[in-house]
């Protein structure tokens, strides 16, 4: 399983790459718009790699894949999840439904219990917000509170 993930990861970085080959990566000092998805794609690429080779050896062949029941029980809901959130940012703001979203994966992904979530929540929105809003200055969606 480890390995299939692993390849369609690295897919994912290989058309990251492919699709932003257009666009001028720039220098260390200079960065142009291609460097950090540029960057973040080779990043994707060598942990996927490092996936596929370190994790493969250890799988046996009756686990390669999880029970039906499981792969529903935490797919069909993340995935839902996720069509919900690009659908509902534009409308909720960035940061409501960021902390919303969040807040969903830490209970059904981590199993935290609902206090330990929300406060990883509130911390992880902080940080991106932090990091994109006021250090990179991104625009993000206002929701209807204003943030």
């Amino acid at each position: 399983m480890n390995r299939i993930i692993g390849f369609v990861i690295a897919l994912l970085g290989i058309g990251i790459l492919w699709e932003g080959r257009h666009l001028e990566r720039g220098n260390l000092s200079h960065p142009g718009p291609g460097f950090f998805p540029a960057l973040l794609a080779i990043l994707l690429i060598i942990l996927s790699l490092l996936l596929m080779i370190l994790k493969g050896k250890k799988e046996k062949e009756g686990d390669a894949f999880p029970p039906w029941s499981t792969f529903y029980r935490q797919f069909i809901p993340l995935y839902v999840a996720l069509l919900a959130f690009t659908g509902l940012l534009e409308f909720f703001g960035f940061i409501i439904l960021t902390l919303l979203f969040m807040f969903f994966l830490f209970v059904k992904v981590s199993y935290f219990k609902w206090y330990t979530a929300m406060l990883a929540a509130f911390i992880s929105t902080g940080i991106t917000y932090f990091i994109f809003g006021v250090i990179l200055k991104s625009l993000f969606p206002k929701g209807p509170l204003g943030f």
